[in-house]
């Protein structure tokens, strides 16, 4: 009597197939990340020594992202932004923004740092205000439409400061009652614009570099390599065993 061959389950094989599809395309992923952040390294490199442009040259520029700018001008202390969810050293806190209005009469957002949340959340901290007029070196810096909030900013009872979950311009621009500019200005780390205690400026600290991204994506080419190799080993028992029954 001849025995029947058993074959691997159809569900295993497409399982296999699919998982060596996904390491595959996170490799790939992880070569493009790279690639992505040595143009903006070399970006900024270049931007940086160019030398540190005025206001208004920012303001002509279509892409007035990572310029290292001077930035002159009078603050407005009563109408700080507080961008919630950011995280120094496993710590909630917010980065602070509080409006410029520049020599030549634009506005924009200054960067000043972080600054701890506190215990209760419902309680906003107390912001400590910066002087009539400011001069200080940043850098510009222009935010990302694709940015996930848990939920959309409610504006119908306005507070200051006043707590947001993302950046946008635009809207800013409404409840301010000026036409913000579309990028703000992140005050160098040593920077000192407070009174007393310094607000925390990292702001490439938790970026990844283009050796990490290349990194993982030869992690992920390897591991699509080692479930191959173990389909392979499979199938090939799969068919030795497969013909010794055939054959008995």
């Amino acid at each position: 009597m001849v025995k029947r061959a058993r074959t691997l389950p159809w569900f295993a094989a497409l399982l296999a197939l699919v998982a060596v599809s996904v390491c595959i395309r996170l490799g790939f992923w992880q070569l493009e990340r790279a690639e992505t952040k040595t143009q903006w390294q070399q970006e900024l490199s270049e931007r940086a020594e160019a030398g540190r442009r005025s206001m208004a040259e920012l303001e002509s520029l279509q892409e007035p992202g990572n310029f290292p700018v001077m930035l002159t001008g009078t603050p407005d202390n009563e109408h700080t932004i507080l961008l919630d969810n950011r995280i120094h050293q496993g710590t909630a806190g917010y980065h602070v923004l509080t409006p410029i209005r520049t020599a030549s009469g634009s506005w924009v957002l200054l960067n000043r740092g972080w600054w701890p949340r506190g215990r209760e959340r419902d309680q906003l901290p107390a912001i400590p205000a910066i002087p009539e007029s400011i001069s200080v070196a940043g850098r510009s810096y222009v935010y990302s439409d694709k940015v996930f909030t848990l939920a959309d900013d409610d504006f119908t009872q306005i507070t200051w400061p006043l707590r947001v979950q993302r950046v946008e311009m635009t809207t800013l621009s409404e409840v301010l009652g000026v036409s913000l500019l579309p990028f703000e200005v992140r005050a160098e780390p040593d920077a000192e614009l407070e009174t007393g205690g310094q607000m925390v400026r990292e702001w490439t600290g938790r970026v990844m570099t283009p050796e990490r991204h290349r990194a993982y994506a030869v992690q992920w080419f390897a591991m699509a390599a080692a479930l191959v190799v173990l389909i392979l080993r499979a199938a090939l028992r799969q068919k030795r065993n497969s013909d010794k029954e055939m054959e008995a």
